[in-house]
């Protein structure tokens, strides 16, 4: 199909509140050429939302200077991520290290030599290095952002450019898009759970790992459920943990990954992998399945022990802890681990953007002038990079940083696989634990 950019005046329709759609949102509202409206079922952040690198820090900087000036809390924490090997580097680290001293950004890495350089700089990973974990090294560009900040950050600015919003269960959910009486194939808006047509002469779908449960994807992304758990450390072991760095535990091996102490006294450990799948019984299409429909929900009880084992040696001070939170983060994993963003092959007037495949919340600044130049028809390597692949779901293959994981995906729930159950609030308590 041919598809030609908005003309000036055009309203266009967003679908999903996310890091995705604001981020769109903003960068469409600076043009002041389109009438541009986002719909979400929640309100904006999203309790259940998930969310070039290099080009987007810059923005966070700029962003956390206008924090600054307004007296509120950075947005972007640059604390350097530390990535750990074993006695070598994976792969995925080997290539990682070789790409970023290629584009001359070798500055930023400091490698270190032994064991003992390791803990010297880096104390609260003694046991880690003990058990194993000898290699690492250390971006110092790095680190972490507050998702729920900046989504809220952009809100903010998307408000203020006359971004319209329309949020809630009701208006805002989606319901099914609204095709031309007269041409089937044709977009013409949506309609909400209400009842109501929106009409719109271009609608995006940015709904992250609800995508391919809304529209035919032709299976090239799939809803993966990742598990996230968190700790709240005593005050001498918090004393200790705020100071660290992002951490990766030998990454596309184990999926292991973790964060500082933040402000509350949380701290978050998750694991980046294949991920389990929840299919819904009319299509097996996998769909999320949130905490804001399951309120009991946390994570299976299989990964729950993965992750005591895990931190059993790599942290092993978490062994005397009670979890405090657990849940599963939803991924739009497509089947190269790459982005899908353009128009929809199958429809007139429909674009889609996802497969986050567990890694967009960093490109929050800037993705949605990428998003733009698919919308306006401007052809730039990202475009072409991240256009409609008709790949075959047997070719799989997960992002770098999962690039040694076997795709294995479990089913939630799945009848007679205990694994798979979810874990109770008493199971997560060191005492009643017996996993």
């Amino acid at each position: 199909m041919n598809h030609s950019p908005p003309k000036p005046g055009s309203k266009i329709i967003i679908v999903g509140g996310g890091c995705f759609g604001l981020s769109t949102a903003y960068a469409l509202s600076l043009k002041h050429e389109y009438e541009i409206c986002v719909f979400d079922r929640r309100p904006i952040p999203c309790p259940d939302a998930a969310s070039t690198a290099i080009e987007s820090i810059g923005m966070w900087q700029e962003w956390n200077k206008e924090r600054q000036e307004s007296e509120q809390d950075p947005l972007f924490h640059q604390t350097g991520v530390l990535l750990f090997g074993r006695d070598e580097f994976s792969d995925s680290e080997k290539k990682s290290l070789k790409a970023i001293r290629e584009a001359g950004y070798g500055h930023y890495i400091e490698e270190y030599n032994s064991p003992e350089e390791i803990i010297a700089k880096f104390p609260p990973f003694k046991s880690a290095v003990e058990n194993g974990f000898k290699k690492a090294y250390l971006n110092k560009q790095g680190g972490w952002c507050n998702s729920a900040e900046a989504v809220k950050h952009v809100y903010q600015k998307c408000i203020e450019n006359g971004v319209k919003f329309i949020l809630g269960e009701t208006e805002g959910r989606l319901d099914k898009l609204y095709y031309d009486p007269k041409d089937p194939k044709t977009v013409a808006g949506i309609q909400t759970t209400n009842g109501q047509t929106h009409y719109a002469d271009l609608v995006l779908l940015t709904t992250g790992s609800w995508t391919a449960g809304l529209v035919d994807m032709h299976h090239q992304v799939v809803a993966s459920g990742q598990e996230v758990i968190h700790f709240q450390p005593p005050s001498h072991l918090r004393k200790q943990w705020e100071k660290m760095p992002v951490w990766c535990g030998d990454l596309s091996i184990t999926g292991y990954y973790g964060f500082p102490v933040n402000a509350e006294g949380k701290m978050k450990i998750g694991k980046h992998h294949s991920g389990y799948l929840n299919p819904r019984q009319t299509d097996q299409i996998s769909v999320p399945r949130t905490q804001v429909t399951n309120s009991c929900d946390t994570i299976p009880v299989g990964a729950l022990r993965q992750f005591r084992q895990f931190l059993g040696q790599f942290l092993p001070e978490t062994s005397s802890l009670d979890i405090s939170y657990a849940r599963m983060c939803w991924y739009s994993d497509t089947i190269d681990g790459h982005f899908v963003i353009c128009h929809h092959p199958d429809y007139q007037n429909l674009v889609v953007a996802t497969g986050d495949s567990g890694h967009a919340m960093k490109f929050l600044p800037v993705i949605g002038f990428k998003i733009r130049d698919v919308v306006e028809a401007v052809d730039t390597d990202y475009t072409r990079a991240w256009k409609w692949r008709n790949m075959e779901a047997q070719n799989t293959k997960l992002d770098n940083l999962r690039a040694a994981t076997v795709i294995q995906r479990i089913i939630l729930e799945e009848k007679d696989n205990e694994d798979a159950r979810m874990a109770t609030l008493e199971e997560f308590k060191v005492a009643r634990a017996h996993l």
